[in-house]
């Protein structure tokens, strides 16, 4: 495994050498970075993690304001999630079986429900269209996230090796007009992202930003830590579509 790491490595900066001349505006090299991580993601069976967040939000003085937050990601398969989250936006969770998503609000103790497609890409893509919850870093596990950034911006570019917090990271920039994302994916045998970047030009230059730790890779999950057991007095709610 070192011996292919080290061989992909020297691949990588060899062609950047090469091709430092060349005007394209997608950078094969990027493309393959993107293509390794998401495919290592896509091959586990279970994967539990966790990521810190910043995320800028406009405020009553017409200002962006950060939030930050600290979420436990654990996914099973391709139909059974949960992340529990604390943070500037409260203490929540979000358990889904394959059948219903729940999300639930420790400080004030009560609930929502709905059922919901099956499979967990499919489940994100209709709850936030539909009721607008979001995910924290969830484009990050889609298997697509490579053709997705192919598909909305216009340059996509290798910026060489980075060190951040400490680990040796490639760092892949994608950007428009509108927004630029950027990504450290680890300079290990996993390549796996450890940190991302998107920024709203348009809007003014609000940032959005999460850092991953404590990966663990095929660990064993209970289907049981997928199913939501209400606490005593907790109320089931009911909150109203966007359409």
């Amino acid at each position: 495994m070192m011996i292919k790491r080290n061989t992909f490595i020297i691949c990588i900066l060899l062609s950047s050498f090469l091709q430092a001349q060349n005007t394209g505006e997608v950078d094969s090299i990027a493309v393959r970075l993107l293509d390794k991580m998401t495919g290592v993601i896509g091959d586990l069976n279970s994967l539990s993690v966790d990521v810190r967040t910043e995320n800028d939000f406009e405020n009553d003085l017409f200002e962006n304001e950060r939030h930050f937050g600290t979420h436990s990601m654990k996914f099973n398969g391709p139909s059974k999630m949960t992340i529990h989250s604390h943070g500037d936006k409260g203490n929540r969770a979000i358990w889904y079986n394959s059948e219903y998503l729940t999300y639930y609000s420790f400080d004030e103790n009560n609930y929502v429900r709905f059922e919901v497609p099956d499979t967990t890409i499919k489940m994100v893509d209709s709850v936030n269209a539909k009721f607008g919850i979001k995910f924290p870093a969830i484009d990050i596990f889609y298997p697509d996230l490579t053709d997705d950034i192919l598909d909305y911006f216009d340059h996509v570019k290798f910026l060489g090796l980075k060190t951040v917090e400490n680990v040796e990271c490639f760092h892949v920039m994608a950007f428009n007009k509108e927004t630029s994302l950027q990504i450290w994916i680890t300079n290990d045998a996993m390549y796996l992202p450890h940190k991302y970047l998107f920024i709203e030009k348009d809007n003014n230059h609000m940032q959005h930003e999460g850092t991953f730790a404590n990966w663990s890779f095929n660990p064993y999950i209970p289907d049981e830590v997928f199913e939501f057991t209400p606490p005593k007095n907790a109320k089931l709610i009911s909150i109203m579509s966007k359409s």
